[in-house]
């Protein structure tokens, strides 16, 4: 077995101590280390639907699993496998690697999922006016960008057109060309803040003014609709260009329109005629598209509105030239199900991803009942010097330095650990250019990564749930060691050990009497009828078939099999005799059916049931292992609270 095996072996078995449990009933102890009833019904609930064997259900046969369990714990520990130094970096590993899944707000980010999934099936025709401030720029600038941005707005309400009132205040270099006209978006197209904006401004309204990375905004909903999917067509296009006028390249699809109204194939005239090369060689077929994909809303347009397979457009003109388009296939939206993982992932590299971290940040903070430090904040503004941003820090000797700056439990962080914090990390905010917004900045990362750091060091105290997780796979890991080494790579080492089992369990590995036959299937009575005759005149099965099935016509269909006597495929009145033959009848097809040859019931070789010898004789050995276990380590159950477990069960 394989460290691939290890997943499987844990989910199946999944015994695992409860880290953090609470008092209960002891169910049952060894060697008086005690075992509780609320784990037992944990691992049995969890488990019941995984096991196939009926018997292992009975919650008297799955007490005695468990007890096996804990006993081949209870050894691993005793021989050290737990202090392993390969075990301990598996298990850091998987720890370090699952935590990932808990450093999260997992609420907030399924519900940005499912709000972006909601958002991608309308599009939002919209407009801008930006007034350009940096994320980091100074109060005064941040103060200036806002009040020119909220005078843009109010000149709109008042009256103003938005396309005037752009032209003189927008700061996007594209608003000379398109007066702060957007076009068509939909999620993911833009920042999260300005799609936040679109999505929940009313279509006609304007919104309030809201901040970007690139500065303040305002937006007008000019539209908003359905979207309708994707579509795959094909189309021929005749160019406009210099060798051939506008008027020419008229008459060009008129004539080719003609040709299809008279039956011609779209796909021959594409690519006989179309002077888009990248689709004509496909019988112009474009790659599927949604709406807004393509630079020619007219031809989109005219493209969505086709809706039966195979129909096709009158000639429209683009600025591209002439087309006709054939519709090839409507694809729907898709469902949430179906898109929900890309979505997970976007949402994951979009900015969306912030607000997840910020929510979880301050889930925290009400954990561990943190407030900003306003005093201690106060104290660094006052005592960091400006020279800092050029020169770095050199941290003074200061009895203050002691004073706590918050309580984590009981961990305390104290106003030292935040200056080591601002020394190391005060290069990294390269564009702050004052102490106080330093300082703010640096203490809130301060605040988030030391909770951070806390909360995944001490997860496995705070989240039952991740504590049962670990507490599976760190018994599981220590188990598949000790089956390893203790049965599965001694059992296969065992060659005599192993020939010595196989020799004194012969009769296990016998095999039936079978027959090889040979099939020969048709709806045809009269073709089987020829093939039984021609195998009665001794021709060889390729002789038969090349009668029977000419050319590319396939009238039979042999086939060759080896069944056993109960084998449920063979018909009523089957006869067990070689050389004999039955043809039988089911809804319209019949079967031949050829009695090759009766391989009588015989012993398997070792080298035939190898595997299964290895399996069986492992499984020996682990009993009288566990026969030896129960002898090393005393096992006591609870009748009483067993009993009542069975109750509550209801079994």
């Amino acid at each position: 077995m394989h460290k691939k095996s290890l997943s499987l072996l844990i989910g199946i078995i999944s015994f695992a101590l409860a880290s953090g449990q609470k008092q209960d009933q002891v169910l049952l102890t060894i060697d008086e280390t005690p075992i509780h009833t609320s784990e037992f019904k944990r691992v049995y609930l969890k488990n019941i639907d995984l096991v196939k064997d009926n018997s292992q259900k009975n919650v008297d046969e799955y007490l005695n699993l468990f007890i096996n369990y804990k006993l081949k714990l209870k050894e691993a520990k005793a021989l050290g496998l737990d202090k392993k130094e390969s075990y301990l970096k598996e298990l850091d590993g998987y720890k370090n690697q699952l935590a990932k899944g808990y450093l999260t707000d997992t609420k907030t980010s399924d519900a940005l999922i499912k709000e972006a999934y909601e958002r991608s099936l309308d599009r939002v025709n919209a407009s801008h006016i930006l007034v350009m401030v940096k994320p980091n720029a100074p109060a005064k600038d941040t103060v200036l960008a806002y009040q020119k941005i909220s005078e843009a707005r109010q000149k709109i309400l008042t009256g103003e057109s938005f396309e005037a009132v752009a032209k003189l205040y927008s700061e996007d270099p594209s608003v000379k060309k398109n007066n702060g006209e957007l076009g068509w978006f939909s999620a993911f197209r833009m920042v999260y803040p300005f799609e936040d904006a679109a999505y929940k401004t009313k279509v006609g309204e304007l919104s309030k003014p809201f901040r970007t990375q690139f500065g303040y905004h305002i937006v007008k909903v000019n539209n908003r609709e359905k979207k309708l999917g994707e579509v795959t067509v094909a189309h021929i296009m005749i160019a406009v260009n210099n060798a051939r006028t506008s008027e020419q390249a008229e008459q060009r699809i008129t004539e080719i329109n003609q040709q299809l109204e008279q039956g011609a194939s779209f796909e021959s005239l594409a690519k006989q005629f179309s002077d888009d090369p990248s689709t004509a060689i496909e019988g112009g077929k474009i790659r599927r598209f949604g709406q807004g994909v393509l630079n020619s809303q007219k031809f989109e347009k005219e493209a969505f509105k086709l809706q039966k397979k195979g129909e096709i457009s009158a000639p429209l003109k683009t600025k591209y030239g002439w087309h006709i388009i054939q519709l090839i296939e409507k694809h729907p939206l898709k469902t949430f199900e179906e898109l929900e993982e890309e979505f997970t992932k976007k949402v994951q590299r979009d900015g969306r991803s912030k607000l997840v971290t910020k929510s979880f940040i301050n889930s925290l903070k009400d954990k561990y009942s943190i407030t900003q430090n306003e005093e201690a904040i106060a104290y660094f503004k006052k005592n960091v010097p400006d020279s800092i941003i050029q020169k770095g820090w050199n941290i003074p000797e200061n009895e203050i330095l002691k004073k706590e700056l918050f309580k984590v439990k009981q961990s305390n962080f104290t106003y030292r650990d935040f200056a080591e914090f601002i020394r190391v990390n005060h290069t990294k905010e390269r564009s702050v250019t004052d102490v106080p917004t330093l300082i703010e900045r640096l203490y809130e990362k301060f605040e988030s990564t030391t909770l951070l750091a806390y909360y995944e060091e001490h997860l496995e105290e705070d989240n039952q749930d991740y504590a049962n997780v670990i507490g599976e796979y760190r018994d599981g890991l220590l188990l598949f060691d000790l089956m390893e080494s203790k049965i599965w790579n001694a059992s296969k080492k065992d060659s005599i050990g192993l020939k010595r089992y196989y020799e004194s369990q012969k009769k296990k590995y016998s095999q039936e009497e079978t027959y090889k036959l040979l099939k020969a299937s048709s709806v045809k009575k009269d073709i089987i009828n020829k093939v039984e005759s021609s195998l009665k005149k001794s021709k060889s099965i390729e002789e038969i078939k090349k009668e029977v099935n000419k050319g590319d016509t396939v009238l039979v269909i042999f086939s060759e099999e080896e069944v056993s006597k109960e084998d449920n495929k063979l018909p009523k009145g089957f006869k067990l005799e070689k050389g004999k033959i039955t043809i039988a009848e089911e809804e319209n097809f019949i079967t031949l059916i050829l009695v090759k040859e009766i391989i009588p019931s015989r012993i398997k070789t070792f080298e035939e049931v190898r595997g299964e010898v290895i399996n069986d004789y492992q499984k020996n050995i682990e009993n009288k292992w566990l026969d030896e276990l129960r002898t090393k380590y005393m096992v006591k159950v609870d009748k009483k609270a067993f009993k009542k477990i069975k109750n509550e069960l209801s079994i």
